[in-house]
């Protein structure tokens, strides 16, 4: 497997490391939560939940532009 080397701030580091689960490398986690939010997970579990049943398609897709931007804006604070 090939590697590569990324650089993060400390801040994002912190955030990442809360987010590792025990015996998981830093990488596993990222490719985790890569996996996990992304807009075909959101639309599955909008499928299997009954609560989202009357959204329409147009409501969903301004609801994925409030998280697209979120994740576009998002600025990680700083973790103690």
């Amino acid at each position: 497997m090939v590697s590569k080397t990324i650089s993060v701030t400390e801040d994002v580091y912190n955030l990442l490391k809360r987010m590792k689960l025990p015996q998981e490398s830093f990488g596993e986690t990222i490719e985790r939560l890569c996996k996990n939010f992304t807009t075909e997970n959101l639309l599955n579990w909008f499928d299997s939940t009954e609560g989202w049943k009357d959204m329409s398609e147009n409501e969903f897709k301004e609801f994925n532009v409030v998280i697209e931007d979120f994740q576009r804006d998002f600025k990680p604070q700083k973790v103690d």
